[in-house]
């Protein structure tokens, strides 16, 4: 599953490309995929791409304004990709007069998420489920494998709801260090699966947990009440610094992960321990060791994680 860095690359590359372009089509190839009426969208020109923890949030608005009790006609498409859900945006344009190639269409294809095995074939393939087309003939594949993912249509007021229930991202203003405190006090889980725990704070996945447990030199199986403030302190650093070097990468591309240029990120080079297991620590030598805490792959330093 893409973590906060894999989505938030995939919204930048996608803003790019969407913001301006009028929908003309929304075809539901699979009903459980999609939440909402999708002719809601038709009509709808993109107002921009953001992100919400690990959704991803496309914002319309009508072409001219309606009212409806006062308040602009509007819609957002919120996308969660889960496991397997990938977002492959493909569109059409004329060659240069002066280009040496017999074909003059080129195709623009940028894909975000994770790659079906025929990612790069022509669509729809059999892992489509909705397709959204555009006035310019330009087209966004909502692919998954698995089915876990989806696509839902909500108006603001819609999405202000679920939004004022949700917690703040590592990367909000919100995210205080008086907040993280209290998301770890009184906690008998161990801190890893408190930093995992997506009611508590957004965005933060196994990859980037194992680093920034790392980073703060803490070893991931302490319970969250005994982390001394000194080392609230630092692993809130911690936190915020691999969150923000994994987006400055373009996140990683272990696993499934492929980015909207299909060149997937970089951080996977700049791991401190995640998948390292048997290698040496960087900082003292001690050898890296994997374990499970809650189901999940754990990777920390026996030397300096105390």
């Amino acid at each position: 599953m893409p973590e906060l860095p894999e989505v938030e690359t995939i919204v930048r590359q996608l803003d790019g490309v969407l913001v301006g372009k009028k929908i003309s089509k929304v075809e539901i190839l699979r009903s459980k995929s999609f939440g909402g009426n999708g002719n809601d969208l038709v009509e709808m020109v993109v107002d921009g791409v953001g992100r919400k923890a690990k959704m991803i949030l496309i914002e319309c608005h009508p072409p001219q304004v309606t009212h409806a009790g006062g308040q602009a006609v509007s819609r957002i498409l919120v996308v969660h990709l889960k496991m397997t859900g990938q977002l492959i945006y493909v569109e059409k344009t004329q060659k240069p007069k002066n280009s040496k190639t017999q074909n003059n269409i080129e195709t623009k294809r940028i894909v975000g998420g994770h790659p079906t095995p025929d990612w790069i074939n022509s669509l729809p393939s059999k892992y489509t489920r909705i397709i959204i087309d555009f006035d310019n003939g330009a087209k966004l594949f909502f692919n998954d494998l698995r089915v876990f993912g989806w696509m839902r249509v909500m108006t603001n007021d819609e999405w202000r709801i679920v939004n004022d229930k949700l917690p703040p991202d590592v990367v909000d203003r919100e995210f205080t260090l008086e907040y993280f405190k209290r998301a770890l006090a009184k906690s008998g889980r161990s801190v890893k699966l408190v930093l995992l725990d997506q009611s508590k704070f957004g965005g933060v996945g196994n990859i980037y947990a194992n680093d920034a447990l790392y980073m703060a030199r803490i070893d991931p199986r302490r319970k969250a009440k005994e982390i001394s403030d000194k080392e609230i302190k630092e692993l809130y650093v911690a936190v915020k610094e691999v969150i923000n070097r994994g987006i400055k990468y373009g996140g990683a591309s272990v696993d499934k992960y492929v980015d909207a240029a299909g060149l997937g990120g970089k951080y996977q080079e700049h791991f401190s321990v995640y998948q390292r297991d048997g290698e040496k620590c960087k900082r003292d030598g001690a050898t890296i060791r994997k374990i499970k805490i809650g189901g999940r792959g754990t990777y920390y330093c026996p030397g300096c994680q105390k």
